[in-house]
């Protein structure tokens, strides 16, 4: 089956770069243009294949440079191939696609003496960034230096017209009845028989189209175009008599590159649904449903972790539906164990990532300092280890973490250990135990 093309390819690198990315990527997909973003779920295979065939398709090459972009690249020590940032724009420039430059805050032009592969990207120029006056650089962006056209614009701004006319006769309909302001929801003296569920094709995972069928019709309901999701609950969340649906945005449509986040969708009567904001960024478990003051909410664990390489953090937050909005009424953030002695992965950061770092402390208390080795995998900012015991080295270089401490409590005459901010590990006579 021929893959459908897309108009827009972002390249960034992950450290310093994807917070403007993702935020150009909603736009873009908001505004009907069909964009390459998620592509971390491709490079943990062949490099040469999916990938390369996206930036193929593709019309618009966007790369975004800050300050740090090009430091691997002039590296002589990091190996090109996994250099995906430079990969990705050379094959651009080689496919002359239309390549426009997003230099951030505190850059303004590309290095002196880039590798003859990527050279040719100095010629090339893009809007000039703002983040005080992002409005105006966007709009610059799409009319200036994209080439390829949002697919749906007739049918924007259809619906912008009729939600015009819509808004009109709601006024009109307001004044004569003197309705006063109200922040309770209706509730709806009619038993509403709702029920919303996914399609998909045979071949994927997760669901693409959501639908709802209301006593006994079935709705086609309109949700950002290519996002793959779960239906997790169906619950009257805002107290108003019809039950909604919370939504699972699996962001990287089941591969690995970043957690899931969340919107409500909800029926307000005579064939018409909302869809609410999104809440929780980078969300790895499972959401809980509990009562919060009369409602149902939803409590998430959202981190930053796998996301990007500042300080991992994990913040508990509960939401609920309020008028069509997904709100947050409460939020508290998860502190770390303190440890005698670590090594976290922001310790390989600013050029120390081809290092590795040694660790030395007594874990048995016998007079001889035991060591723990690590390195960095700098795609996903963690750090492996393997411990050498009395000279005997205990493998754990297939766990990727956060943090390798050493505590001040003992099991079985051994220090435990704590690993990110609150996973202890101890020992049981033979080993570490990890989970």
């Amino acid at each position: 089956m021929a893959q459908e093309k897309y108009d827009v390819f972002i390249s960034y690198r992950r450290e310093g770069g994807y917070d403007t990315a993702k935020h150009l990527n909603d736009l873009l997909v908001r505004d009907g243009y069909k964009v390459s973003f998620d592509i971390d779920t491709l490079r943990s295979g062949n490099f040469d294949t999916q990938l390369l065939e996206r930036i193929d398709q593709c019309t618009d090459f966007i790369l975004i440079v800050d300050q740090h972009a090009f430091d691997r690249t002039l590296d002589p020590k990091f190996n090109p191939k996994n250099d995906w940032m430079r990969c990705e724009l050379a094959h651009a420039l080689k496919k002359n696609k239309n390549i426009v430059p997003v230099f951030l805050s505190g850059t303004n032009g590309f290095p002196n003496n880039l590798p003859s592969d990527i050279a040719g990207i100095s010629m090339k120029n893009g809007p000039e960034y703002n983040r005080y006056h992002f409005n105006a650089f966007y709009e610059d962006l799409k009319k200036r230096f994209l080439k390829s056209r949002p697919k749906s614009r007739l049918v924007k701004h259809f619906a912008v017209a009729l939600l015009a006319i819509l808004a009109i006769a709601g006024i009109v309909y307001a004044i004569s009845h003197h309705a006063p302001a109200n922040d309770k929801p209706e509730i709806y003296a009619k038993a509403v028989n709702i029920n919303f569920y996914g399609k998909k094709k045979e071949s994927d995972m997760f669901f693409n189209e959501l639908y709802a069928n209301v006593d006994g019709y079935e709705y086609t309901i309109e949700i950002p175009k290519d996002i793959c999701f779960n239906i997790v609950a169906q619950e009257d969340f805002d107290g108003d008599g019809i039950e909604d649906a919370l939504i699972e945005n699996v962001q990287a449509c089941g591969g690995n590159a970043i957690g899931s986040s969340f919107f409500f969708v909800s029926y307000t009567g005579n064939g018409y649904f909302s869809v609410s904001n999104s809440f929780g960024g980078n969300v790895w478990e499972e959401p809980s449903i509990e009562e919060w003051k009369g409602l149902k909410s939803v409590v998430i664990i959202d981190t930053n972790e796998d996301f990007n390489t500042d300080s991992n953090y994990n913040s508990k937050e509960r939401y609920i539906l309020k008028q069509g909005d997904a709100v947050r009424v409460e939020s508290s953030k998860k502190n770390s164990i303190v440890a005698l002695q670590e090594i976290r992965a922001s310790d390989f950061h600013n050029g120390k990532e081809e290092e590795t770092i040694r660790m030395s402390y007594d874990l048995d208390g016998n007079g001889e300092e035991d060591y723990f080795e690590c390195t960095y995998w700098d795609r996903w900012d963690k750090l492996f280890f393997n411990i050498i015991l009395n000279g005997n080295i205990l493998n754990y270089d297939g766990i990727g973490v956060d943090r390798i401490g050493i505590l001040s409590s003992k099991t079985n005459g051994m220090h435990d250990l704590i690993y990110d901010e609150d996973n202890v590990v101890k020992w049981n006579g033979n080993e570490y135990v990890f989970d």
